[in-house]
């Protein structure tokens, strides 16, 4: 199946940019309330990156629930060194406020890894930027 950027438009990312977001962060998702994914956002990750381009080139996707609990879901994380890391340090109770699950994700995936937070990529695919 061919995949394009212009698929995945109603997408967020990481940057104002979706192509951005994906290529050079290699994170985009979708909170989606109906339809296949309900319930849940929609994670597409980057899992090869271009030695020649420095961008991702190939792509897998997550789901995670919207009202999953960080903590319980990632109960491996050093929330104190993540915190320390992204700047928050002391202000564990304002990161876990609100609507952060894909900051949380993006901050997460910054320092484990996309393995250790989606586990391994079996069958990655490619998004076009154009075509």
């Amino acid at each position: 199946m061919h995949k394009r950027l212009s698929d995945f438009r109603d997408y967020d990312g990481v940057d104002a940019n979706l192509e951005t977001s994906l290529y050079e962060y290699g994170l985009i998702w979708k909170k989606f309330t109906r339809g296949n994914h309900k319930g849940n956002y929609h994670f597409i990750y980057g899992v090869e990156i271009s030695m020649k381009t420095g961008e991702y080139v190939s792509f897998d996707w997550g789901d995670i629930k919207i009202d999953c609990n960080p903590k319980e879901e990632w109960n491996f994380v050093d929330w104190k060194a993540i915190l320390s890391f992204i700047g928050y340090e002391g202000e564990e109770e304002r990161y876990f406020q609100g609507d952060m699950l894909p900051q949380i994700v993006a901050d997460l995936i910054s320092y484990y890894g996309y393995e250790n937070i989606f586990g391994s990529s079996y069958y990655p695919f490619e998004i076009h930027k154009r075509g």
